[in-house]
């Protein structure tokens, strides 16, 4: 999530910038006839939305890592999406005082359509829930950060209520309950996880590397049919 928060952070400074040089990318502003685009303070709404930008920019990247320090982690990781629905609004309603044409059709909104397009598919593609998929010998993992491997790499599979506790997310995406990627266990070290639920029945599957895949559904009795499927499978 650090990384994303960079990303978006980064790309509103320079969506900022480039409105600033080039007011014509600014909706409605653009489609506008010569008479109205003279009733419009272009000067003053370019540097505004400029300034918005890079204020939101700031505000995601800074308040990502402060809340992160404090050790509010949730709200870290929702910068981007509540920076981005907040201030687009106030980029939106703040913008309309430029336009001094009687009748306002054209509505000045600049919205870094392809930044927010970005946000919000990305969450809703992180909160999609993982599913385990079993079939022809290997074993995947759908959804963000899913990947696929084979049952015979798999030493050992086994049902748990406890996991240790996570010390460092190094790639992944986290809210509230919801933890996917990769993240450094006390005592396992680095480890993928894919935990969709609260509910405290967790699949602990070691590849044959030493390494930790673990899992849950929302479902705690589909989490123990898929470590039913797999544990057979092993020991075939």
């Amino acid at each position: 999530m650090g990384i994303l928060n960079l990303i978006v952070g980064l790309c509103l400074f320079g969506i900022g910038f480039l409105v600033k040089t080039a007011p014509n990318l600014i909706a409605g502003y653009n489609t506008m006839s010569k008479d109205k685009k003279k009733n419009v303070d272009i000067e003053g709404l370019s540097t505004f939305m400029r300034n918005g930008l890079i204020t939101m920019g700031s505000v995601i990247i800074t308040g990502y890592y402060l809340f992160k320090l404090i050790g509010f982690s949730t709200l870290a990781d929702s910068m981007v999406m509540i920076v981005t629905l907040i201030g687009t609004i106030i980029l939106i309603v703040k913008a309309q005082k430029y336009d001094n044409n009687e009748q306002k059709k054209n509505k000045l909104i600049y919205i870094p359509a392809i930044v927010i397009t970005f946000v919000f598919g990305f969450f809703c593609y992180a909160f999609l829930p993982t599913k385990t998929i079993i079939n022809d010998g290997t074993l995947r993992f759908t959804g963000l950060y899913g990947f696929e491997m084979r049952i015979s790499d798999i030493e050992n599979v086994e049902l748990t209520e406890k996991i240790p506790t996570i010390e460092m997310r190094t790639n992944g995406f986290s809210f509230g309950h919801i933890n996917k990627g990769t993240y450094k266990l006390k005592s396992f070290g680095k480890s993928k996880l894919f935990l969709n639920s609260a509910n405290n029945i967790f699949m602990i599957i070691t590849s044959k590397n030493g390494k930790k895949i673990i899992t849950n559904d929302n479902n705690p009795v589909i989490t123990k049919e898929h470590f039913m499927q797999i544990k057979a499978l092993i020991d075939i």
